[in-house]
């Protein structure tokens, strides 16, 4: 099932990347793997991205929700839920995001740790395998081997997008008026900031560069949808005030 799902797919996928790019370049085929896998993940990820933003501005009402109905728990989460059906919010769509890129990050692993041969059992009958192969990602760098410069590249790029996505965590409240929600968020905001980059940075310094190759391309991709839908909320804030 995974092999079918994923495995071949990706495995596909990279070898008609590699047909493409100039020299076979193993290195340009894994950032254009990334581009199209981002693409497809796209309207999940920018949905993602503005229900974090959407939340953040419905923190107030849902704070009073939770303190009006505190000693009825049922019924501050229906009150919650029809918010959500209100906004149009899925509280999910960030976790359904993660959940599905690592069966993706792991048929990656599973292409480039077989080495990127010829492998005519999983060849789609339409693609046809390159007659030579250049595992040098831009004739510098073997991908099927690990890289700390990959990995120290992998964990900043991380940072910076970490650094982005959590910037509508912040609290502005005195230590006394904190909530527990408060304290979960400021505990949550540390790990995904602090933690999450160090243990991809190690994960990409263990694992293939081409696996490194492929965050750090993401990451840049998340970065700029992070810049883009930002911007599309202040429009909109901006057209809601006009109206």
């Amino acid at each position: 099932m995974f092999h079918t799902i994923f495995y071949e797919p990706l495995y596909n996928l990279v070898v008609i990347m590699l047909q493409v790019v100039p020299m076979h370049d193993i290195g340009l085929a894994i950032i254009l793997v990334t581009i199209v896998v981002k693409g497809l993940l796209y309207p999940l990820n920018m949905s993602a991205l503005k229900n974090q933003h959407v939340m953040k501005s419905l923190e107030k009402e849902m704070n009073e929700i939770k303190e009006k109905h505190k000693d009825s728990p049922q019924e501050s989460s229906k009150k919650m839920m029809e918010i959500y059906k209100r906004e149009k919010i899925n509280p999910f769509a960030s976790l359904l995001t993660i959940i599905i890129q690592m069966p993706i990050l792991i048929g990656l692993y599973f292409v480039i740790a077989k080495g990127l041969q010829a492998d005519p059992s999983s060849l789609y009958s339409f693609v046809k395998f390159p007659d030579t192969l250049h595992v040098e990602a831009f004739g510098i760098l073997d991908v099927t081997k690990k890289s700390l410069i990959i990995a120290i590249l992998t964990g900043i790029s991380s940072y910076v997008l970490a650094l982005r996505q959590t910037s509508a965590m912040d609290t502005k409240k005195d230590k006394g008026e904190e909530t527990f929600q408060d304290h979960f968020m400021k505990s949550m905001k540390i790990q995904l900031l602090y933690v999450l980059p160090l243990i991809i940075a190690v994960s990409a310094y263990v694992l293939p560069a081409a696996l490194g190759l492929y965050w750090i391309t993401g990451n840049l991709i998340g970065i700029l949808q992070d810049f883009h839908t930002k911007k599309k909320i202040a429009e909109m804030k901006l057209n809601t005030k006009k109206g």
